[in-house]
């Protein structure tokens, strides 16, 4: 089992920069803070709009509330891994664009250490940078021609990933306390140029660039309370506090080749508190539906030494239903899931909110019978971000994401070798 751990470990090592060198966005909101932030789920939380901190399972990884690591088997190994595609279309006042991404989004496992105390280690992404657009404007001269057209090019790519290693702990019967320690790393670089249509102006050339690597920790704790009739209820709550981000940061800005500027910066870049609420009602062993609400105080964090974000709150609630686990006929083995979302950015543009939305469908198929089968889970999402008024730009979305729960009996005693 311990050679066995150490190369999923060394796995997650590996791929690590496979999931950093990958984007699976093309949207132009990325262009702003840290780009398209991750909250962090995997297949079964997905599926459900995105719940997290109440959902407790004895078959999925949930790094979204380290509290709910204890909810594993005693004898049983889990390994997760994801694989996202993304179409995305972008829509102005003048005009449509679509386009494709696709790359692994993470790598997860799980296993017991007691039966109260589980432990979880993992690569997930934090947030997405990626974007490659252009602007054209004309204005009035007086000196060239009467007219003056400037040409704006944006460009970004990069992100942040995040490796984590999480313990939970069941002190007392029906409580679950946990913790992640996570280790922040990536490279985000924005470039911005403007031309013109005249030689008599010089064109301008604006680049950022941000190297990241810190450390960042969360605490999780997961309360059951059994009601009558197979019922129960389980309420959970997340912390994580308010961090500097060490960041090594760059911006240059040249005029023609001419004129360059280079400021450095350090120190300048900050993770916002974020707390989260949530609950899941179990109606039986077959139908469960929760409701999740989570705060992240970004006005209060510095981004290049400014503090120009804005709060953002997200409120997310999902069902499940399970026929029949036990069932020989297949599609009463089956996970059915719904879920939706909704949130603002933590970004202004042209001084607007911009809100985003999604609805979520997906279902867990299992490979074969038995208490903890492995699991394919298919996630459908289709989501919604800013607005075409106020010269903004509307992003429509369609996401498939296939994730695989292996689960696997490692620490059974064999009576003959």
């Amino acid at each position: 089992m311990l050679k066995k751990s150490i190369t999923l470990l060394l796995l997650m090592g590996f791929n690590a920069s496979l999931l950093y060198s990958q984007n699976n966005t093309s949207s132009p909101y990325t262009r702003y803070g840290y780009g398209n932030l991750v909250d962090a789920g995997f297949g079964q939380s997905k599926a459900m709009g995105g719940l997290s901190f109440g959902l407790r399972s004895n078959q999925f990884v949930n790094p979204g509330n380290p509290a709910s690591y204890t909810a594993i088997d005693s004898m049983t190994f889990r390994f997760e891994a994801g694989v996202a595609a993304k179409i995305s279309t972008f829509s102005d006042d003048e005009a449509n664009q679509s386009k494709f991404d696709a790359n692994l989004e993470y790598l997860a496992m799980q296993f017991p250490i007691k039966r109260w105390l589980g432990m979880s280690a993992g690569l997930l992404p934090y947030s997405f940078v990626g974007y490659d657009f252009y602007s054209k404007t004309t204005q009035p001269s007086t000196i060239i021609n009467n007219s003056l057209t400037s040409t704006y090019t944006y460009t970004g790519n990069g992100g942040i990933s995040q490796v984590y290693i999480g313990l939970g702990v069941t002190p007392i019967r029906n409580l679950s306390i946990g913790a992640n320690v996570g280790y922040n790393f990536g490279k985000i670089e924005h470039e911005s140029t403007v031309t013109f249509d005249s030689n008599t102006y010089r064109s301008m050339n604006q680049s950022k660039q941000i190297d990241v690597s810190d450390f960042v920790w969360m605490l999780g704790a997961q309360y059951e309370k059994p009601l009558e009739n197979q019922k129960k209820l389980t309420f959970g709550v997340t912390f994580q506090p308010k961090s500097k981000l060490s960041a090594d940061a760059q911006q240059v800005i040249s005029s023609a080749g001419v004129d360059t500027v280079t400021v450095d910066n350090s120190n300048d870049f900050e993770t916002p508190l974020t707390f989260g609420l949530g609950f899941v009602y179990n109606f039986s062993e077959r139908l469960m539906a929760g409701l999740d609400y989570k705060r992240q105080n970004w006005s209060d964090v510095k981004y290049f030494g400014k503090k120009t974000l804005t709060d953002r709150n997200k409120i997310a609630a999902g069902v499940e239903f399970l026929p029949k686990s036990s069932s020989k006929k297949y599609l009463e083995r089956v996970s059915y899931r719904l879920g939706a979302n909704f949130s603002n950015s933590y970004v202004k543009v042209n001084d607007e909110t911009v809100n985003e939305y999604s609805i979520t469908a997906g279902f867990g198929l299992p490979l074969k019978r038995g208490l903890n089968p492995t699991i394919m889970n298919l996630v459908f999402e289709y989501g919604n971000i800013g607005t075409t008024t106020n010269n903004l730009i509307q992003e429509r979305y369609f996401k498939f994401t296939l994730n695989a729960t292996i689960n696997e009996k490692w620490f059974m005693k064999r009576k003959f070798e």
